[in-house]
């Protein structure tokens, strides 16, 4: 909090009231992730009357709050490249803000709408496609290719993941279901509540198998799409203030030292293999990241090496980043970002011919970038006080949709058991891998294979067909939001 306080400090009203406004929608649209997203892990407790509502959204709120805390910040980071973050704020500071608040606002735009109607659509991907929508205007609005301002490699593997964890959340809900119905021999575990209305809760193993793979849901949950929000909020620090946050001011001189080695060793790396590496280039197997210019190297695959070794100047017997000045913390930042990004692509490439290389790279790219990912500790508090907040409100639309309205017949015990912990482990998966993907999108295709693998099940597909048609036109239609929002903003805002 102490660089938080020293920026406060040092900033005009203006600025310190645009980052209040920031931050109070980020949380927001954390809120509403909360509400929005995890009604899906409270619906089938609350819909079997395995807990009371209100105890099973408390402790839904709960293991949210502790998956945000627990999940790191590889997928929050994810979601900050997809930005062009150093552009933006190099080109227009207001620019920059229009960005971030037309992103915002028409992912809760749609988030809200959706949820009102009840429709169990993804905030993951209502925020990417305004991501996107807002970065290619900006692009267009600035003179900027729009190859530039949008981070396609980026995008392409947040979509590639947002589409095929669906075909994984149906095919092993499916796999699971057929293996249930063969090898256990339990006819409680197969009925549902509509078939027990005598009874005031499922027998206890079912009871036990759908309250635990809900909790893990919730806790899976929180560490995926809370790192969506600690994203959010590091690019409005970073956007609004720049000279606090562009670098992690909080890292100890150990650190330091550790980022000016990896730079240096790339430096040489990059000098050991130069032919290989120049080869690769001419190839356009290996590609520049940014386009902007800066005081230590323009951002081009031609100068990595000179860049890496300035870098490394740059921080040598530096003992805070605070000593920098202003311009180096910016080109520190911005050179660091074009290196990670062209060794990121030779670390992939000598996976396949020399992995002894690829694992050199790898560990002195986790080194080299610690002073530009990083989220401060109250950033992750804030989002998982958010995200718990909003579980505890909002969630009784989407349980109807999910227990009844999927499949030909309400959902029995065993297909919510299987039904949660296929999300469960496929978003923990996606941790792994810091890929941001969808709790909904997952878990309403686990039931769909859950209630396809029945016999006698079926799905019904006016239901299906919305939801579906509900996935597909989120991403054109919050970009198209978030473009028209930014458009109108940065009018206003020049």
């Amino acid at each position: 909090m102490s660089v938080l306080w020293d920026a406060l400090t040092n900033v005009d009203n203006l600025t310190i009231a645009l980052l209040l406004l920031s931050l109070g929608i980020a949380l927001f649209y954390e809120m509403i992730n909360g509400f929005h997203d995890t009604a899906n892990a409270v619906a089938m407790i609350i819909y079997t009357h395995s807990m009371k509502a209100r105890d099973s959204v408390i402790m839904s709120g709960v293991m949210n709050f502790l998956g945000v805390l627990m999940g790191g910040i590889g997928v929050a980071y994810a979601i900050v490249h997809l930005l062009p973050v150093d552009i933006m704020v190099a080109t227009n500071k207001n620019a920059s803000l229009a960005m971030v608040y037309a992103l915002l606002i028409s992912a809760v735009i749609w988030n809200l709408g959706t949820w009102y109607f009840a429709l169990p659509v993804s905030s993951s991907h209502s925020l990417i496609g305004s991501i996107i929508g807002v970065s290619a205007t900006f692009g267009v609005l600035n003179g900027f290719d729009i190859s530039q301002s949008v981070n396609w490699k980026v995008v392409y593997g947040v979509l590639a993941g947002l589409a095929i964890s669906p075909v994984i959340g149906f095919g092993v809900a499916f796999f699971m279901m057929r293996l249930a119905r063969k090898y256990i021999d339990s006819p409680k575990l197969f009925k549902s509540p509509t078939q027990e209305e005598k009874r005031k809760h499922p027998n206890f193993w079912a009871r036990m198998g759908i309250i635990a793979t809900g909790a893990g849901v919730s806790f899976a949950h929180g560490s995926n799409d809370g790192q969506k929000g600690i994203g959010l909020i590091m690019i409005i620090l970073i956007g609004i203030l720049p000279n606090y946050y562009a670098l992690n001011m909080n890292s100890h001189q150990y650190k330091i030292t550790q980022t000016k080695d990896a730079a240096n060793n790339l430096a040489r790396f990059y000098a050991d293999n130069n032919e290989t590496l120049v080869q690769m280039v001419s190839e356009k197997r290996l590609t520049s990241a940014l386009k902007t210019k800066n005081t230590i190297a323009e951002c081009n695959v031609d100068q990595v090496g000179t860049s890496a070794s300035l870098v490394a100047q740059k921080l040598d017997n530096l003992k805070s980043y605070e000593d920098l000045i202003a311009e180096d913390i910016w080109s520190v930042r911005t050179t660091i970002l074009c290196s990670d990004n062209f060794f990121a692509q030779a670390e992939k490439i000598y996976l396949i011919g020399d992995k002894d290389k690829s694992d050199y790279i790898a560990t002195q790219r986790k080194a080299l970038v610690s002073p530009i990912e990083y989220a401060p500790t109250w950033v992750i508090m804030a989002v998982a006080l958010a995200i718990g907040i909003g579980t505890m409100i909002g969630y009784k639309r989407i349980v109807e949709t999910i227990g009844e309205k999927i499949g030909a017949k309400p959902i029995n015990y065993m297909q919510g058991t299987i039904s949660q912990l296929t999300t469960m482990i496929t978003i923990l998966l996606a941790n792994f891998v810091h890929a941001p993907v969808s709790t909904t999108h997952i878990l309403s295709s686990a039931v769909t294979g859950s209630m396809v693998a029945e016999p006698d099940g079926g799905i019904q597909r006016s239901t299906v067909k919305m939801i579906v048609l509900s996935w597909i036109f989120t991403l054109p239609v919050t970009a198209v939001l978030g473009s028209a929002i930014y458009m109108l903003l940065n009018f206003f805002m020049k």
